[in-house]
């Protein structure tokens, strides 16, 4: 029973360390959402992108964070470190952008953890699945 709920204490430690990571980054676009229209500009993206980046980070973050709908947050922020690692961060030139995309490769391998694990028991997916399983039995 101790070892459930260290590794459930674990799970939640790491979704924590996952999405805040997603949301501080989605939240410094938004808090400079001007100023990073040449940022984004330089690597070839769209204007029009930049809420959705936005909205993309923070939103998926705040799932992740409270283990709601975890294992899609998990795949669209994996999927979000994938774009922006190969559009954004892969030039061979620069190494402070090989080692973002080394790092945006390592946040991938860690969401598509949580996808295949789960969130674990604290986490409003487990909160929820037991009051359906609740009304299902009754």
């Amino acid at each position: 029973m101790q070892n459930q709920t260290m590794q459930n204490l674990m799970m939640l430690i790491g979704r924590a360390l996952l999405a805040g990571m997603m949301f501080w980054s989605g939240y410094g676009r938004l808090m400079s959402f001007a100023s990073i229209h040449n940022y984004v500009a330089d690597w070839g993206v769209p204007a029009w992108i930049k809420p959705i980046l936005v909205v993309w980070e923070i939103g998926a973050g705040l799932l992740l964070l409270t283990g709601f709908h975890t294992r899609g947050a998990a795949l669209a922020l994996g999927l979000f470190c994938i774009l922006s690692g190969f559009f954004v961060h892969l030039h061979d030139d620069d190494v402070l952008q090989l080692i973002d995309f080394m790092k945006n490769m390592a946040l991938t391998g860690g969401f598509l953890y949580v996808a295949a694990c789960g969130a674990g028991s604290y986490s409003l997916d487990a909160r929820f699945a037991l009051k359906k399983a609740a009304t299902a039995a009754a």
